[in-house]
């Protein structure tokens, strides 16, 4: 029979903890918060933009330099805070 006692005393591992991102913005529009935050995915992945909803992800893209990342998720806001936004 195989030893159980190995299994029994098995622990899991520790669960990984999310990185915060960095928050960039938030605008409340319609009774829904958006908001946008960047995230370093690391050399060769580059950076993360990501459009919240209510703190759910509705969107992202990934860029190589953080300006373009911070660029974009700035023309974001801007079409959120325009007349007809994500037209």
């Amino acid at each position: 029979m195989p030893d159980d006692s190995i299994l029994r005393t098995h622990k899991p591992a520790p669960r990984c903890r999310p990185r915060p991102g960095e928050s960039l913005w938030s605008v409340r529009r319609d009774h829904v918060t958006w908001s946008a935050e960047l995230f370093f995915r690391g050399e060769g992945v580059g950076w993360e933009a990501q459009i919240l909803r209510d703190g759910d992800l509705s969107f992202a893209r990934t860029f190589i330099l953080r300006d373009v990342a911070v660029g974009w998720a700035k023309n974001e806001r801007d079409r959120l805070e325009s007349e007809n936004p994500f037209e």
